[in-house]
């Protein structure tokens, strides 16, 4: 599912507010698509994002606005086993 969230006029920092509200509330499978026209946005939620360890895509419209896709990574499960020893 994907989540929108209308951040047009909106100034720095409400966009990364916003952004950081909803991905709390994110599922395994979901994304957020945060709309901006606010340059300062495009640069400070995908830095956020990835830093928070998120996969961040950016889709540019041709209304000089921007649509950043946020989604969590989806961790690999292993099926190793760890052993301890004890040393005697």
């Amino acid at each position: 599912m994907i989540i929108d969230i209308d951040c047009i006029e909106d100034p720095c920092p409400i966009p990364l507010i916003k952004a950081e509200k909803k991905l709390l509330k994110l599922g395994a499978n979901d994304k957020i698509c945060l709309e901006t026209d606010h340059n300062c946005a495009l640069n400070n939620v995908p830095e956020w994002a990835r830093n928070k360890g998120y996969v961040v895509e950016i889709e540019e419209t041709p209304y000089l606005e921007w649509k950043i896709y946020i989604k969590k990574e989806q961790k690999k499960q292993t099926n190793e086993e760890v052993v301890l020893k004890n040393k005697k």
